[in-house]
């Protein structure tokens, strides 16, 4: 599933596996050149677990958007900034951000999230 968003990112996104020793995890931190970075936690069935180590983690990593997929076919807020989501929906708006024309600096260098 990783492998099926990845493809739709924007050129030059780093994505990274985040997990802390106190067992904060998300599956995938997608981080786009010069725009904001996302966390995806990705489940299974149609109404997943979200546990205390997603939430923990985005106390850690302070996203700007932050989603955990599941099986279901909808779009819907759990919690203030995250979103439970389709896999389809979310690849759509990974394709959609794909074809935005993103600045570049003069070396074209890739920078790490921070």
């Amino acid at each position: 599933m990783i492998e099926n968003l990845l493809v739709l990112a924007p050129p030059r996104t780093d994505a990274y596996f985040f997990r802390t020793s106190a067992g904060a995890e998300v599956d995938l931190v997608l981080c786009f050149r010069d725009q904001p970075r996302w966390v995806i936690e990705i489940k299974r069935g149609l109404s997943p677990n979200i546990t205390p180590g997603f939430y923990n983690a985005l106390e850690d990593l302070k996203p700007d958007k932050s989603f955990v997929v599941y099986g279901g076919d909808d779009r819907f807020k759990v919690g203030e900034n995250s979103e439970m989501i389709s896999l389809p929906l979310l690849q759509a708006e990974l394709h959609e951000k794909g074809w935005v024309r993103l600045s570049s600096d003069a070396e074209g260098t890739s920078r790490f999230c921070d």
